[in-house]
Formats: structure tokens, sequence, C-alpha cells
């Protein structure tokens, strides 16, 4: 067995209703005064109440910061920290997707820390404990919520900011199904493209994958094949909602600890430059990446086909690595269109794209944190013909 290092410093609770013990976690944390930092829809139908009721028990009315968008940036986290520091917040709660968990870990840095935010981009710029943070995906996806990373738009540069430290690791992680079973379904399938793509780059990245990475990208890719159909088509099924919920967890602790690979460096590029939403870009690039990555990534595309799609096969017996791992890029294919999603980037709106543009593209992620886990070495070349295949 290879030496590994692996970490998990997130506490994750699951359970229907979970947040209302939202207020004794912060008290155990030794926090009385948190920024709310929550979607905006979600506060607006009052789904967040019982919650919010829970936070009025440590005394004060809570401080909440309902305004992030769906790509969040800089302006936004600046607004977000001047509110907490004017109300004197000791502490963090994130309710939302990815775009609102990623800005209140950044929030967190510039409570701690002060200064300029751009001192900290890049990985393992910050050196101590961050104030205290509870988080509540609202969707099952990004698996922000276990993740040591955080990324925001820098819109001026027209780029993607990456805040990577073991730091940012939410203190606590509360599952709770109730908050996703009004998702839509585009946007479920779209998030659990992007909880997929973790669980499969995750499970090939080069050299830094562990039998533990393994077992939490095995499950989770078979929770997540079996259950988000389900989900898709059936919002109010609360059993295929947890299971999606948890298998997104799963993935982010998964790729925390081995990372990712080339669909996310190109998705991070064209979202920058274009705005896309990150999942569904995922889901259009991850056949044109498993593709790239297919000789040198065949046996383990094969794991994940008989250990999460022997079920819906039952001739692998006796099967080549190559016929399974076929096989499992057909069953992403098809995901693609029994969800309804773009199956290319022209189909997920981006223009015609000439060679500034390509190249603009391809550098981005040939400097993007994520390249260096790819399984397959990649040139300016390389990435520059994925984006037009994937055209």
């Amino acid at each position: 067995m290879n030496p590994f290092i692996f970490q998990s410093p997130t506490k994750v609770l699951f359970g229907e209703y979970t947040t209302t013990g939202c207020a004794d976690l912060l008290l155990e944390l030794g926090a009385k005064r948190p920024l709310l930092v929550a979607d905006g829809f979600l506060l607006e139908s009052g789904m967040l109440d019982p919650m919010i009721d829970n936070l009025r028990g440590l005394g004060e009315e809570p401080c909440i910061f309902a305004e992030v968008p769906s790509d969040s940036d800089v302006a936004c986290v600046d607004k977000a920290a001047q509110l907490a520091r004017e109300h004197g917040c000791d502490s963090i709660v994130a309710v939302g997707g990815g775009s609102v968990i990623d800005t209140a870990k950044v929030v967190a840095i510039c409570l701690t820390l002060g200064g300029d935010l751009l001192d900290y981009q890049g990985l393992n710029c910050i050196e101590r404990k961050l104030v205290p943070l509870v988080v509540v995906p609202t969707t099952a996806g990004t698996g922000s919520e276990v993740s040591f990373v955080a990324m925001i738009k820098d819109k001026k540069e027209g780029k993607k900011l990456l805040f990577g430290s073991p730091y940012l690791a939410p203190d606590v992680a509360m599952l709770d199904p109730t908050l996703i079973l009004s998702l839509p379904p585009r946007l479920t399938a779209a998030t659990g493209m992007d909880a997929i793509t973790h669980g499969i780059e995750a499970f090939v990245a080069s050299g830094t994958f562990s039998v533990a990475t393994d077992a939490l990208c095995l499950e989770s890719l078979r929770l997540m094949f079996r259950h988000l159909p389900e989900a898709f088509s059936r919002g109010d099924d609360m059993e295929a909602r947890s299971a999606t919920l948890v298998a997104s967890t799963m993935a982010g602790i998964a790729f925390t600890n081995s990372g990712v690979g080339i669909v996310h460096a190109l998705a991070h590029s064209v979202g920058a430059k274009f705005g896309t939403h990150h999942g569904m870009t995922n889901a259009v690039l991850l056949p044109f990446g498993m593709e790239f990555n297919m000789e040198q990534a065949e046996q383990r595309f094969a794991r994940i086909a008989d250990y999460a799609l022997a079920s819906d096969c039952l001739e692998f017996s006796g099967k080549s690595d190559s016929y399974k791992a076929a096989f499992l890029l057909d069953r992403i294919r098809n995901l693609l269109v029994e969800f309804s999603l773009p199956k290319s980037l022209k189909e997920l709106g981006l223009p015609e794209l000439d060679d500034d543009v390509l190249n603009e593209l391809s550098c981005m992620a040939a400097s993007d944190p994520a390249i260096m886990f790819n399984p397959r070495e990649t040139t300016d070349e390389d990435l520059i013909e994925i984006i037009k295949r994937a055209y």
C-alpha cells in the first residue's frame, strides 16, 4: 500500500432539520454573534425561518447578508466583510450553494486576517485558524462544505481567484436534505454532474489517490449514478435527495485530498471568461476530459464502472477494462441527454472561439492548480484541441 496523507477536519452532521441546532454548535465553537451569509431565494421563501429563530437564541437578532450573486466576486466579499465588522460578528454561518459558501470562506479570511484580500490568494497563504465557520449546502454538488478551497471572481482582471488552505475547511457542515427538495431539476442535474466530476477526477488523480479517497469516490459515484436521476425526476423524493447530498459531501472530501484534473482546469477557465455555471460547464467538458485521459486512466475508469455501474450492466463479467471504461463514458454522455443538459460549449452559450480566445483559455487552464493532478501531462496544444472538440 502506498503512503498517503488524508485530512478531513470538518465535522459533518446529516439529518432532516439539522439546522435548527445551529446556535448550540456556535456556542460549542465559542461564538455568539454570527454573520449569516444566505441564499436570497431561500431567505425570502421562509425556508430559513426555523434556523433564524434558533440563532435568535444567542441573544441578538442575526446579522444577515443575502446579496451573493451566482458567480461571487471580490466586491461581494468586501461588502459582506464590512457588514460583519460593523456588527462585531465573531463567526459565520453560510446557507446556500457553492457561491455562497465560497463567499463565506473568503469573508472569514477578511474578518480574521484583515489587510488586502489578494495577499491571501493561492495555495497555503493562510497560516492560522480563522473565525468559526458553519456551512449548510443547499445543492448536492460543489463539495465546498468540506473542501479546503474557495474561488471568487476578480471582475477587473476577468479571472477566478483561488484560495486554498486547510484553514479554509469549515468547522461544521450541516447536511439537511429538506433544504434541497425544491431545487429545480436543471440545477439538480448540473450540480449533481459537478459531484460526479469530482468523484471521477479524484479517483484518477495522478499519484495522490489513496485507499481512503478510493472508497469515498466509488461509493459517492454509486450513490450519484443510482439516485441523481431520481432526484432529477422526483424532486420531493427524500431518499434520493439525501443520497445525493451525502454523495456530494463524500466526493468533496475525496477531491480535497486527491485533487481534480483537466476538466476542472478548463471549466474554471471557461467560467472565468464567459460566466458559465460551474457544474454545467463540468458536465459538458467531462466526456472530453475522460477521452483525453483514457489511455492513462482506463483501468481506474473500469474500476468505477465495476463498482458503481455493475447493476446497470449484467454483462460485465469477463469484459475487458476498455469495455468497462467505455461503458462509463457512455453512461456520462447518456446522463447529459437524460437531463437535457448542454453537450457542447456552443450549446452552453459560448460564442465562436477565435485563436486569441483559445490561447487565452488554454493559458488560464495551464496555470490552474487543478491541472497538476491530471493523470496525463498536457500541452497548450492539447488544451486547445480539447476546447475545439468540446465546442
